[in-house]
């Protein structure tokens, strides 16, 4: 119908066409008004925000395949991925940086993530892009505990300074790769990863 209206107007079809599938609720039923079991993005957004929902729609869903939404499974993963990994690996480092009067240096581009990122965006697999920078997020978690940045910097303050300026340059790009798909949340990040004179809230407060 689309590709027909298109035509009827003058104008050329679709290059391209992404069918996604349907977003179900409590264990793949679909939506409806008469059932009673429709989410309510508004709401969703009202509490969460806007990246927290986009989100789990790029990551949690499959985007080709039908994805189930649960209340529960939306906290747990908003938790797990974004209070305590993304906004947890900023706000330690954002910390460390000012503490350590560290600031950004020319970014280090990781190559292995970029190149799959781009395949993976490019054949519209959102949620293995997503899995890529969550895969670089969890790297720069690994390298702060073995570097323990706050602990040398009683001992070896350059070293301790070194580190915490690797894992700025991680934060940049974190930032940068999640730009097409947390807009906000990548432009906070940007501005810590720029700015290690102030202080920011927190990315995604914890949900109790």
């Amino acid at each position: 119908m689309w590709q027909a209206m298109l035509m009827s107007a003058g104008l050329p079809p679709s290059r391209q066409i992404v069918i996604h599938g349907f977003i179900t609720v409590s264990g793949g039923e679909k939506m409806s008004k008469s059932a009673g079991n429709v989410v309510d993005p508004f709401e969703i957004v009202a509490r969460y925000g806007a990246d927290a929902l986009r989100y789990w729609l790029l990551r949690e869903v499959p985007t080709f395949e039908d994805g189930d939404f649960t209340r529960e499974r939306f906290e747990e993963s908003y938790n797990a991925n974004l209070a305590n990994g993304l906004g947890n690996l900023v706000s330690r480092v954002g910390k460390m940086a000012r503490a350590y009067g560290v600031t950004l240096e020319r970014a280090r581009a990781n190559g292995a993530v970029l190149e799959l990122y781009r395949e993976t965006m490019e054949r519209f697999e959102f949620q293995k892009a997503m899995d890529a920078v969550w895969e670089r997020i969890q790297a720069s978690d690994r390298y702060v505990q073995e570097t323990e940045p706050f602990k040398t910097i009683k001992t070896d303050p350059e070293r301790a300074k070194r580190d915490v300026a690797n894992l700025l340059r991680d934060v940049r790009e974190i930032g940068e790769l999640l730009a097409p798909f947390l807009p906000e949340t990548s432009g906070k990040i940007l501005a810590i990863a720029g700015d290690t004179t102030a202080e920011f809230p927190p990315l995604f407060p914890r949900i109790e």
